[in-house]
This record gives structure tokens, sequence and C-alpha cells, in this order.
């Protein structure tokens, strides 16, 4: 068996956490996969490409937080082979397993004890150009920094005018990241929907709005406005100026997350949140 290993060579525990983690795999006669980042934390010359950890992994671990996991996403797209996340410091949602916790999330992938979950991706088109997001996309103010108008139609039927500093539009998995923090609701991971978050909406009455998966949004600057940002996944950025559509639908793959098999997301999330215990 083969494992592909990606990391963020920022955080602090990346090279102990690797380094015993390469010891771990060896010893169950598993090769690992040094993709380029990892194999800079080790002070290594030789590293293996993406496509050749595409055609031959049959997981691809992700250490370090949120941003790596995504970054683990694309890398994957549409091939099908689950990721498992390790946290290495930070929040990390998508990043279900502690440091800790590395060795035995390994040895129950072996043993098959785990969860796959499937979860949903935008398919975000844009000019010549197609981007997929596990989180999100966003459209933010552009250089001058001022408040932007944007048109919302659903299947070319309008639905609204947003007068606001951007929106956030969110699968469920994105919905505890960029859209929670502007106040969108949490959804839970594996269903399908899209979520639509004002970012500072200068109307009172807008709203974040929850739309069907079979939706496919577009979004356009109004007449206000020359120029906003779109984001993909806080990783892609491209100016979109006047007369510019971005649309937005339920992509046709999934990406797949190694899950804990006896930790629910519930008890996940309440962790994470730092949600207070029942009281007894």
């Amino acid at each position: 068996m083969k494992i592909g290993l990606i990391a963020n060579p920022k955080k602090p525990l990346a090279e102990k956490v690797i380094a015993d983690l390469i010891e771990f795999l060896k010893k169950k006669k598993i090769t690992p996969l040094l993709e380029k980042s990892v194999a800079e934390i080790l002070m290594r010359t030789k590293f293996v490409k993406d496509k050749e950890i595409l055609n031959s992994a049959e997981l691809i671990i992700a250490l370090g937080g949120d941003g790596t996991m995504l970054r683990a996403a694309r890398m994957v797209g549409s091939n099908g082979i689950p990721i498992m996340g390790i946290n290495l410091g930070g929040l990390g949602f998508l990043t279900m397993f502690s440091a800790d916790e590395a060795r035995q999330a390994v040895t129950d992938f072996l043993n098959r004890k785990y969860r796959e979950e499937k979860r949903m991706l935008l398919s975000v088109s844009f000019k010549n150009e197609r981007f997929y997001a596990l989180n999100d996309c966003a459209i933010n103010m552009g250089p001058d920094g001022r408040v932007i108008e944007l048109i919302l139609s659903r299947d070319s039927v309008f639905i609204c005018k947003l007068i606001a500093d951007g929106v956030v539009v969110a699968t469920p998995t994105g919905s505890t990241a960029y859209s929670l923090a502007a106040g969108g609701p949490i959804t839970f991971p594996t269903m399908e929907a899209i979520l639509i978050t004002p970012l500072s909406p200068h109307i009172l009455s807008a709203r974040p709005l929850v739309a069907p998966a079979s939706d496919t949004l577009t979004l356009e600057l109004g007449t206000r406005t020359n120029q906003a940002i779109l984001v993909i996944d806080g990783q892609e950025r491209r100016a979109l100026r006047f007369g510019e559509k971005v649309r937005v639908s339920k992509a046709n793959h999934y990406i797949k997350l190694i899950a804990p098999k006896n930790k629910s997301y519930y008890e996940i999330l309440r962790t994470k949140m730092k949600w207070s215990e029942r009281g007894e």
C-alpha cells in the first residue's frame, strides 16, 4: 500500500509529527509518498509529484489545518482518493484527527474502522475557467474598498439585489468557515445545499439563504460597482468587473473525507465550537 502525505510547513509540530508518522507507516510496510511540502519540512530534495501520488496512493493524509485540507481537495479533484486530516493546531473543522491520534487513525483506516463522508463541492464558472470549491466562493470588495452592488439570480430568474461588503456562497462543509463568521447557519456537512450569506449587508432585511443543491446561481455586479474580487476557497483570486458573470452550481463529483467511526459530527462540532457540556 502507498499513502500520500502533504503538509503545512508553517505548523510548528509538522516536522515531529511527520517523522513519527513516516516511521510508523514503514513499520506497517506502507510506502509514504512525500509531496513537495513534506520533503521541504524534512529537508529532503526528493519528492513525489502530485500526478504520481494520485496514480498510486490509496489515501492522502493532510497534516496542518483546513487550508491544507482544501489544498488536498484541489489536488485530488475528481480522482476519488479519500483524504484524512491531521490537525497540527488551530480550529480545523476539516481535520478531524488530532496529532496524537495520527497513528491510531491510520491503524483504523487499515482495519476499515472508520466513516467515509462524501462532501459536496461547488462548481464555479467564471469567464473561461472552472473552479471547484469544497468550502466556498466569495465575492469581496474591490481595491477601492467601497460597498458593492450584486445581482443574484437562480436559473436566470432574478432573486434579489444585494448592497453589501460582498457575499459568500458556501457548501454545507463550508458552513463552519467564512459563512459562519458572516452569520450564516451551521449545516450538517453531508447534506446537499447551497448557502448564500451576505457580508455586512446595507439592507436590514438581507439574511442568509439556503438554496437547493439543484439550483444554478448567477452573480454579477450591479451598475453602481465597477470591480470586485472573486475568491475560491481562499486560494484562487480573480478580478471581477461589471458585465462579467459568476455561475455557481453543485459539482458532479465529491470529496471523500475519512472520519472517526465512533465520534459523531455533533461531538466534533461541540468540541470545536467549545459549546458547554450538558449538565447532570
